[in-house]
């Protein structure tokens, strides 16, 4: 397990140069328009380090270390192989919505067909049938969910990393081999980090984000335990709240003003948290922490008995609730400040002109 993540680690750090000398051969730049908050030329293509020293050392892991049966393993290889796959083509040529949805819902079917479901969710014993759709969904869901939080340098491969590693810890009591993935999964992330740290030198890319989401959906099921499938779903969303959240905020926004849902705006919670007075470095500082905190959570809850561990991550999932609301309402007010010192402004400079006028 240590070999392997650390020659993770190793390799993601050594391709960025690469990727580098590629990106610049090629013009590979991330695009710069109103809604981005980044300037200059950056290159986008950082997922292909993560994915590339991940799988390598993957399936080092699998055919030299591992002592059980990883048939599921490699299925979410292949359909996070799509995934990538992709996300890299889409950071070329812009694929249309439909195409990549489309992408993401075969992916999704690979893993359900293999027979890999949500058992339960939270505290009800569901069909087959019904666990395969919803499973579906939520595969579809993360997978956009992290893509849509990357829009900050850190944040999406900070919480991936946080998330991954406090997999690793979970996983580690009965669960070696998939502990391991886990951790070898987060060391490819952080070399890739070593390059993201702000100001970042490059990006994800819609390859990597997509990439780290399909794999956080896919988590969950790797492996079961009585007291881990009872709160294998409020688990997984307890840890990826934060980008799921904001993606339930943004559908909800977009639909109220009757707009696409995949259509872009300013509105995510690291706009906000800019928009109330925080620098880029603030508003990632805050994020993080609370991800730590929730990773602390999820972490205690699993040392707790059944019912005090499920009190636990139901209270922190209310806890991020009440912090998306309370900054929904501190955002709200701000903007309302905002417009009325602008309405103020306008009407005094109307009345200079017409004053100028007569």
């Amino acid at each position: 397990m240590i070999y392997t993540s650390l020659a993770a680690f190793i390799i993601s750090l050594g391709l960025i140069p690469l990727i580098f000398i590629f990106c610049k051969k090629f013009n590979v730049y991330d695009s710069i328009n109103a809604r981005k908050i980044h300037t200059g030329k950056v290159p986008r293509l950082g997922g292909v380090a993560i994915f590339i020293s991940f799988s390598i050392s993957f399936f080092v892991y699998i055919f030299a270390f591992s002592t059980s049966h990883m048939l599921f393993p490699v299925f979410m290889w292949i359909g996070a192989f799509m995934i990538f796959v992709m996300g890299v083509l889409d950071d070329f040529i812009n694929l249309r919505a439909r195409l990549k949805f489309l992408i993401q819902c075969t992916a999704a079917f690979i893993v359900v067909s293999g027979g890999y479901r949500f058992k339960q969710i939270l505290f009800i014993q569901v069909p087959p049938l019904v666990g395969q759709i919803f499973t579906f969904f939520w595969i579809v869901g993360v997978i956009n969910a992290f893509n849509l939080i990357d829009g900050l340098d850190w944040l999406c491969s900070g919480i991936s990393f946080l998330i991954f590693a406090t997999l690793h810890i979970v996983f580690a009591r009965s669960a070696v081999d998939y502990s391991a993935i886990c951790l070898i999964l987060s060391c490819s992330i952080a070399g890739f980090m070593v390059y993201n740290k702000p100001p970042a030198k490059i990006f994800l890319g819609d390859g990597g984000s997509q990439f780290l989401g399909y794999f956080a959906a896919v988590c969950p099921l790797f492996y079961s335990t009585l007291n881990y499938e009872y709160n294998k779903f409020l688990i997984m969303l307890v840890l990826a709240s934060i980008p799921l959240t904001d993606t339930i905020a943004a559908i909800w926004r977009r639909t109220r003003e009757h707009r696409s849902i995949f259509s872009p705006d300013k509105s995510h919670v690291h706009h906000k948290l800019m928009n109330i007075g925080l620098s880029k470095k603030g508003a990632l500082g805050v994020l993080l922490g609370i991800q730590v905190l929730i990773c602390l959570s999820v972490g205690l809850a699993m040392y707790l008995k059944t019912f005090e561990g499920t009190v636990l991550l139901l209270l922190s999932f209310a806890f991020i609730l009440l912090i998306f609301s309370t900054l929904h309402y501190i955002n709200r007010a701000v903007n309302r400040r905002i417009n009325k010192e602008q309405k103020n402004i306008t009407r005094r400079l109307t009345r200079k002109f017409e004053k100028g006028q007569r």
